[in-house]
């Protein structure tokens, strides 16, 4: 087990090191997944049962009560002092989404790889805890990535949220129009067209994603857009007018004004310059 200060995280295992996770929840957000036994709590009135080969996430703000643990439990833990890993994730816009994903859904079911990628990732975080130099703590916040990336990429497959789509609860919304977005934002970028599937209006969607990430709907489409044309224009070799036709702009003139305005030049010199950066030009 790490040594436990009030400004580091910790990686322990149960009952070896202590009888559950429980001593950390509220000063720590909690992941643990569980090998024997089992237990149970409630979030937001609704109650949650964990058993074997579980991955339990309790965010310190969530509000989790009555949480209680079989006699036989045992599992592996890492407890994160709250406010740790928004530093580790130097505000990504797409943190935002995994973990309302992750509070909305604290408990989900793990295969066999997918449970040793984890504590894979866990384990790594684990050999870095002590180290304090600023080289040493970068690399821990990446380990911190990694395991955060791998736990939304097992609920994405999962698709966990799509159950919840028919909700009226904004956290559901605001998941159901990422999803959306994932999907759509090749072809669709009006806030309009995406209310419209979820069945709210324009106004209501963009209060959602406003109240949920700091973000309005239209920043959210445009921010996803933005990264598929850089992927478009760095990556594939696909001509302008195609990838223009790909990302279903009205006209190449449109889309070199969006380009201009989101990445500070035109698709051409753009392009040029990646290539000339990664010494293709």
């Amino acid at each position: 087990m790490s040594n436990f200060s009030s400004a580091s995280a910790l990686v322990f295992s149960c009952p070896l090191d202590f009888p559950s996770p429980a001593r950390f929840y509220g000063s720590h957000h909690i992941h643990f997944i569980c090998f024997t036994g089992g237990g149970s709590f409630s979030c937001d009135g609704t109650d949650h049962v964990f058993g074997v080969d579980d991955l339990v996430i309790l965010q310190g703000d969530s509000g989790c009560t009555g949480l209680t643990f079989s006699d036989d439990f045992s599992g592996k833990a890492l407890a994160v002092p709250r406010g740790f890993l928004h530093n580790a994730h130097n505000g990504n816009v797409w943190s935002k989404s995994g973990f309302l994903q992750t509070k909305a859904h604290p408990v989900t079911h793990l295969e066999v790889s997918e449970k040793e990628l984890l504590l894979s990732d866990i384990e790594g975080i684990d050999r870095r805890l002590q180290r304090s130099s600023d080289f040493g703590r970068q690399s821990l916040y990446h380990c911190f990535q990694v395991l955060m990336y791998d736990i939304w990429d097992i609920y994405d497959s999962k698709a966990v949220s799509s159950e919840l789509s028919g909700s009226n609860d904004a956290a559901f919304v605001f998941l159901r129009f990422q999803e959306l977005l994932k999907a759509h934002c090749d072809s669709e970028r009006t806030v309009a067209w995406y209310a419209d599937k979820l069945n709210i209006t324009p106004r209501k969607l963009s209060r959602v994603c406003l109240d949920a990430s700091g973000s309005g709907a239209s920043d959210w489409i445009n921010h996803l857009t933005t990264i598929r044309v850089k992927e478009l224009l760095e990556s594939s070799d696909l001509s302008i007018e195609e990838i223009c036709d790909e990302m279903n702009f009205s006209s190449r003139s449109y889309f070199t004004r969006f380009v201009a305005k989101v990445l500070g030049s035109t698709p051409s010199e753009y392009r040029r310059a990646m290539k000339a950066k990664s010494g293709q030009g």
